[in-house]
């Protein structure tokens, strides 16, 4: 049996918090107060944050994944990491309204955007370990037909991108798994990728 990271992580916390003592109730029953509620876990995960006036990617699709294309070909994993949904635009915009903030997943924000990092770190690496620097032509990307909608956000998957390299024949890939909208502005929600 293998273990990545995350995994580990979270086995670990499992274990830390089953081993905490409980405090005993007013009628000598042991009290365990081992999860957070949400919002106060919301809360302070914020507390270093600014909250953002809107999300701070491009103006339409489009020039959002030409412009993740363009990390690819230039091997730019700052440009990668500045097309993404960054961690203020996260906590205030996007988790809140998500599933994973709501039963029965209540994942703690902390951890779940340790998981989603991680998940776009191995997505960009791998992805440029498979394309990066290579030369390439850009042909288009397709997404689903609709969006899903949570609140304010519409979450744009199922996204494949058309590239040919060194004058091979097309092929359609998936450089990342979701995209971000909000307010009329978009950024990548993450990398996972085919890779």
């Amino acid at each position: 049996m293998t273990f990545r990271i995350p995994q580990v992580i979270l086995l670990l916390l499992l274990a830390l918090l089953a081993c905490r003592e409980g405090s005993a109730g007013s009628d000598g029953q042991h009290v365990v107060d081992s999860v957070i509620p949400i919002p106060v876990a919301l809360e302070r995960f914020r507390q270093d944050l600014r909250e953002p006036a809107g999300l701070h990617g491009p103006e339409n699709r489009d020039a959002l994944v030409s412009q993740v294309v363009d990390a690819l070909r230039n091997s730019d994993t700052l440009a990668f990491e500045r097309l993404a949904v960054n961690r203020a635009e996260w906590a205030w915009l996007y988790y809140p309204t998500n599933q994973l903030a709501e039963p029965p997943y209540e994942l703690p924000p902390a951890l779940a955007w340790f998981q989603l990092q991680e998940t776009n770190r191995t997505g960009v690496f791998r992805a440029l370990r498979e394309f990066g620097g290579r030369p390439l032509r850009y042909d288009g990307y397709e997404c689903a037909a609709e969006p899903t909608v949570e609140g304010e956000n519409r979450i744009w998957t199922r996204c494949t991108v058309m590239l040919t390299f060194d004058g091979e024949a097309p092929i359609s890939i998936r450089l990342f798994s979701a995209i971000l909208e909000r307010g009329g502005h978009f950024a990548i929600l993450s990398y996972a990728n085919d890779f």
